[in-house]
């Protein structure tokens, strides 16, 4: 696991990697390049359907919901709409930002990657990379919010790696 962040005059920016161990990264693309399935790969994101457009391309708006608001807790459900930007299939990433939300947030704009991950080419492995540019979040710390990506993201990897029948890998190892 691997996360770099830094404050810029226009907010928070940051980066996240999850390394997922066995698979190339064509295996663990063809799993996560759904717009619409992160509720399959993110835990704490129980529902996530299409609001509008065609699930894959740009303009493609998604609905994202699921039990955690820290910016205010006493709403049962933080819910996100999410825009799909770009997309990139030979790179295997997706760009999108948050058009709507009750999470605090304000400007986020993200890029969720699949890349090859020199650190286990022998396994043929791969690492997810997620990185963002953002306002300050109600709520957090840019800390706190890197290490909750780096959290994601790591669910993330092991949800690929049990989907494809090798078991949850340890990021330290």
């Amino acid at each position: 696991m691997e996360s770099t962040m830094a404050q810029s005059k226009s907010g928070w920016e940051g980066r996240v990697t999850a390394r997922i161990r066995a698979a190339t990264p064509e295996q663990a693309w063809s799993l996560l390049k759904g717009f619409c399935s992160l509720h399959r790969w993110v835990p704490s994101v129980r529902t996530c359907h299409k609001l509008e457009g065609v699930d894959g391309e740009p303009g493609c708006v998604r609905y994202c919901g699921g039990p955690l608001n820290r910016s205010d807790p006493t709403q049962p459900t933080g819910w996100s709409k999410e825009r799909l930007l770009a997309v990139d299939p030979a790179g295997r990433s997706y760009t999108y930002e948050i058009v709507e939300t009750n999470k605090g947030f304000g400007r986020y704009r993200a890029t969720f990657a699949v890349a090859p991950d020199p650190g286990c080419a022998a396994e043929g492995g791969c690492c997810l990379v997620w990185s963002f540019a953002a306002d300050p979040v109600k709520g957090w710390t840019q800390q706190e919010f890197v290490a909750y990506l780096e959290k994601l993201a790591q669910g993330v990897a092991e949800r690929v790696e049990a989907e494809i029948g090798l078991g949850v890998a340890s990021a330290d190892e």
